[in-house]
């Protein structure tokens, strides 16, 4: 599980995260660290220029023997929190070449440094860190104050302490939370690989987990169960497929062996070679426009018709579709009537819509009985255009709504009229390829089958 969960983009992305995070964590404590550093030693700084200042009042008024007494006072007192004032001659000892300077002021008479204590009193055991300011007088005198430090070290070094510390602890911290994310991300991952190998294993009905978060995790798993789903539907739908193609060739195939059959034993002068032969005829073109209806919804389902779209003004083809039909409808004693509002347009294959609306007009036409009337009707629906075919026949129960968009489903007064049962699963094809929705209704009596496509113009 470890090793799993080392060999994780999320935990590597991490790591690198919180290496960066830790870096510039640490620059940012070390700028801090910088800064009070130098304010410490800033404001030490001044409090050695303000004491030698008043020093130096002091030896204006009573000059050298003055500024020696006080000097000598300062020293004994315990309140003090400067640990040396002294006054040296150089001839006794010249401290400018004693001691390193790190900062001179502009004139060259007076000077900073840091050092142990040792080297101002002579004493090496003393190696407390002092601060010292030397300021040369006339005369060849030189005023030195110094300020013990080991406070503001003790404080540094806490501050540097806490520096690392918080630097370590965001590390941690880091690689804690990168753990425990790399560890979701894997068990999230696994989750879905669990229902992968169950759906390899033929269980096409196992979704993938979804939280309530509504991360990326569970958008990718609707997208997927989505996917799924339209897998396990077309498996179910080629496995239907296969069952009914069966079954529904059986018949004819059987009808067509049978009849040649009971001809090459009959006597030649019995046999009517002419209406066989048309029968078989009748049979075979039965099959194949079969075939040719299953191959159409293949072809619409794979869009591979996407490529010439275009325009199409659905007001005009409604219209042409009922003109051809006018003439299909008085032959079986019916009334087409015919409504369209202008600039219907919507984009898609042409070829393709009118076949879905002709094989609407074809069942219309197959189950509407004598002088009953059709409806062949386009119009707009808010957005939308609904091209709509309704008939006065027997019409469809509303729990077979769904039913029947399936392939090869028949109704059971259907059984006994021509057809495979191809019709409305291939106008749903064409619906769907075109974004569309198609709907069945009742038109009391009879049936509405309506297509709303999106409208363009």
């Amino acid at each position: 599980m470890i090793q799993k969960l080392f060999r994780t983009t999320i935990f590597r992305m991490s790591l690198v995260y919180a290496l960066l995070f830790s870096a510039v964590s640490a620059g940012a404590l070390g700028v801090i660290y910088w800064m009070a550093e130098s304010q410490i030693r800033e404001q030490t700084d001044t409090r050695l220029q303000l004491e030698t200042n008043a020093l130096l009042r002091s030896y204006r008024i009573a000059a050298v023997e003055g500024l020696i007494q006080i000097i000598h006072v300062k020293n004994g007192d315990d309140d003090s929190r400067y640990l040396v004032s002294k006054l040296v001659h150089r001839q006794q000892q010249d401290l400018t070449r004693d001691i390193e300077f790190d900062r001179l002021n502009n004139d060259y008479t007076q000077a900073f440094a840091t050092l142990p204590l040792g080297t101002i009193t002579g004493n090496l055991q003393q190696k407390q860190p002092t601060r010292l300011l030397l300021t040369l007088l006339p005369g060849g005198y030189q005023l030195l104050v110094a300020i013990d430090l080991r406070e503001q070290h003790a404080l540094l070094n806490r501050l540097l302490i806490t520096v690392l510390s918080a630097s370590g602890l965001i590390f941690a911290l880091a690689i804690i939370g990168g753990s425990f994310m790399g560890h979701n991300v894997l068990h999230r991952m696994n989750a879905i690989g669990k229902t992968a190998n169950e759906i390899v294993s033929g269980n096409l009905a196992q979704r993938i987990p979804v939280t309530r978060r509504e991360d990326e995790f569970d958008r990718l798993s609707h997208v997927l169960n989505a996917m799924l789903e339209r897998i396990q539907h077309l498996m179910q739908g080629m496995r239907e497929v296969t069952d009914n193609l069966a079954h529904d060739l059986r018949n004819p195939l059987n009808r067509i062996r049978n009849r040649l059959e009971a001809s090459q034993y009959e006597p030649e002068t019995n046999t009517n070679y002419p209406l066989l032969i048309q029968d078989t005829i009748q049979e075979v073109d039965e099959l194949i426009r079969t075939f040719n209806a299953l191959l159409s919804i293949a072809q619409i389902e794979s869009g591979v018709q996407r490529d010439d779209w275009s325009s199409v003004d659905l007001s005009e083809l409604t219209a042409e579709l009922a003109d051809l039909y006018s003439a299909v409808a008085e032959e079986q004693n019916l009334t087409l009537q015919h409504t369209a509002s202008a600039g219907l347009t919507t984009h898609g294959n042409r070829q393709l819509l009118a076949q879905a609306i002709t094989n609407l007009l074809d069942n219309a036409v197959k189950y509407t009985p004598a002088a009953g009337t059709i409806s062949l009707s386009a119009q707009r629906v808010g957005d939308n255009i609904e091209v709509c075919v309704a008939d006065n026949g027997p019409g469809i129960p509303a729990d077979q709504h769904d039913a029947v968009l399936q392939r090869f489903t028949r109704l059971d007064n259907a059984r006994s009229t021509p057809g495979n049962g191809l019709g409305l699963s291939l106008v749903k094809a064409v619906a769907d390829l075109h974004g569309a929705q198609m709907h069945l209704a009742d038109n009391h009596p009879g049936l509405r089958a309506g297509l709303r496509f999106k409208r363009v113009g």
